[in-house]
């Protein structure tokens, strides 16, 4: 957890500075539209499809399909508020382990660094609720807390954008074994 703890801090100060080494050098001014164009139109709307990885100790990699709703709003041109909810597209079953997701629940500040005209990585900050049950262990698991992830945006143009993230929902321990849940998905966002 502490090697974890130590690559979200770098992550967080390397996004921070480049954001301002951004800002200073007038990379936002510099390609027409410029980067704040691509980040402060509006409010956005998403949907997100990937896989809710869950992995304990002694376990196989469990992962049902995850589907999410996504909400955001600029707050400046390169920090974002953004909800999340979703949940499983069914029941996952690995090695006769079965897991299902009832629901998640998420709140983050979005973190954008622009690449060029067209891309910026990203990362997420926030909390996350988790609903989900098992057919091993304590059956019924509810998860929140701290919850953060990193991306990569593609503008389509259209005010649409692709993206390509993986979040880390959370940590915690099934009757002494630890385990992580993390979600890797594609999604797309609109804004309006």
């Amino acid at each position: 957890m502490k090697f974890v703890n130590k690559v979200l801090a770098v992550t967080v100060c390397a996004l921070a500075a480049g954001t301002a080494a951004a800002q200073d050098s007038g990379w936002r001014n510099g390609y027409g539209r410029g980067y704040e164009g691509q980040s402060s139109d509006g409010p956005y709307l998403g949907f997100d499809v990937g896989q809710f990885r869950y992995h304990e100790d002694g376990l196989d990699t469990i992962t049902p399909t995850l589907a999410m709703f996504v909400i955001g709003a600029p707050v400046s041109p390169f920090l974002a508020v953004e909800g999340r909810i979703g949940r499983g597209l069914g029941i996952a079953d690995t090695n006769s382990f079965r897991l299902d997701v009832n629901s998640v629940f998420a709140g983050y500040l979005k973190g954008m660094l622009p690449l060029g005209p067209n891309a910026s990585l990203y990362g997420l900050a926030g909390v996350a609720s988790l609903d989900y049950q098992r057919d091993f262990g304590q059956v019924d698991a509810r998860d929140s807390g701290f919850s953060y992830g990193a991306g990569i945006a593609f503008d389509l143009g259209g005010r649409s954008k692709l993206n390509f993230e993986w979040v880390r929902l959370a940590t915690g321990n099934n009757l002494g074994y630890d385990y992580t849940v993390d979600q890797a998905a594609i999604g797309m966002t609109w804004r309006f």
